[in-house]
């Protein structure tokens, strides 16, 4: 049997620029969904835990199993929050390169590159104006928070469970060992995309 040729397909600079602002707005638009399952879960458990707390029996099982849940939630929310950070990253990069490569765009020409203004509404004292603050950053600290607190509240429990004695600095810094740990070791273990396929192109942002 002969092997079929397979035909290559010539884009344009310009639809390559199409394909990768739609690929980065998809990418935006699916993030937003799944953050707001992550929002009313854990907000559902949250709820859910501090009913059991403000029940008059003791619910010593349930409230454990809450905690685990909820902190086990807001990890995998906060692992979510870092990979989008990374995968828009990527998508902002491949666009300015091609802005700059493909299209032949001058610096001041790109969109995704030029600023109109970086002093407008940028004042950190003022509590009503604009800043120069990452989203992005802003939404995986928040998250990494949320996490913690899940995990503090836990520990504490368990602390009172075995009478351990464990003071509150102990309880807060083993929580965060704990996060990072887990951080670092499970996602990229399990949990990372694969793309050892994809080319690396190794764009730098540079200067020009």
């Amino acid at each position: 049997m002969s092997k079929k040729k397979i035909k290559k397909v010539k884009i344009t600079s310009k639809e390559r620029y199409e394909f990768l602002i739609n690929a980065r707005n998809f990418h935006y638009e699916n993030f937003n969904k799944w953050t707001t399952y992550f929002y009313v879960a854990i907000g559902t458990l949250f709820v859910g835990y501090y009913t059991l707390v403000t029940q008059q029996k003791e619910l010593l099982k349930e409230e454990i199993a809450l905690l685990i849940l909820g902190y086990t939630t807001s990890l995998f929310w906060y692992w979510s929050t870092k990979g989008y950070y990374y995968w828009n990253i990527n998508f902002i990069t491949l666009v300015n390169e091609c802005e700059k490569d493909l299209l032949k765009l001058a610096p001041e020409e790109r969109i995704y590159y030029v600023f109109a203004n970086k002093e407008t509404q940028n004042n950190y004292w003022n509590p009503i104006s604009g800043a120069n603050i990452s989203t992005s950053k802003v939404a995986i600290l928040f998250s990494f928070i949320v996490t913690l607190v899940w995990n503090v509240l836990l520990f504490d429990k368990l602390n009172s469970v075995i009478i351990c004695n464990f003071n509150f600095l102990i309880v807060f810094t083993f929580s965060i060992i704990l996060t990072l740990l887990l951080s670092y070791s499970i996602p990229q273990t399990f949990l990372k995309s694969k793309i050892d396929h994809f080319p690396n192109l190794k764009i730098e942002q540079k200067k020009e």
